[in-house]
């Protein structure tokens, strides 16, 4: 089976959700028929697990400082249902703080934003550059926009 072997090939370099896997054997020409059989295989033989590949990209989005917010939409462009998301989000027996993380992350921004400048250094207009600056990071990371602030605004204080 030829798309069973085309699909073998392109999950060994990586875990890739049961969409991935259709859209990269549809986009090499194969018919829906055969890509229903080779999805078939792999889910049988576990190669494809959207539950196990949510849990994964969980775990190590949290690992990397991404907030909820962009993991759910990187695993929504994976093709991975809402529900699974869900149900992995729900089986997690350790779900980091997200304001933890955000604060976290805010410090190092700052300090690295700082350059070695003091905070006290700042007048009031800097500082709510920094704290803009502090905000669009953790944004661009998955945190909502109240985290965002909130983390900023506490470390820029």
């Amino acid at each position: 089976m030829k798309a069973l072997d085309r699909a073998l090939n392109y999950l060994n370099t990586k875990p890739r959700s049961r969409a991935q896997v259709e859209l990269y054997l549809r986009d090499r020409g194969f018919g829906d028929e055969e890509i229903d059989e080779a999805i078939e295989q792999l889910q049988e033989y576990r190669y494809i697990d959207d539950l196990s590949f949510a849990r994964m990209h969980l775990e190590l989005g949290f690992e990397k400082g991404r907030g909820m917010l962009r993991i759910r939409r990187e695993l929504a462009e994976k093709g991975v249902d809402h529900d699974i998301v869900e149900r992995a989000i729900a089986e997690m027996e350790d779900i980091p703080d997200e304001y933890e993380m955000a604060l976290e992350i805010a410090e190092n921004a700052a300090y690295s934003l700082l350059a070695g400048r003091e905070l006290s250094e700042l007048d009031y207009g800097e500082k709510q550059k920094l704290r803009r600056k502090i905000a669009g990071r953790l944004a661009t990371r998955g945190y909502t926009g109240e985290t965002a602030y909130s983390a900023a605004k506490k470390v820029i204080k």
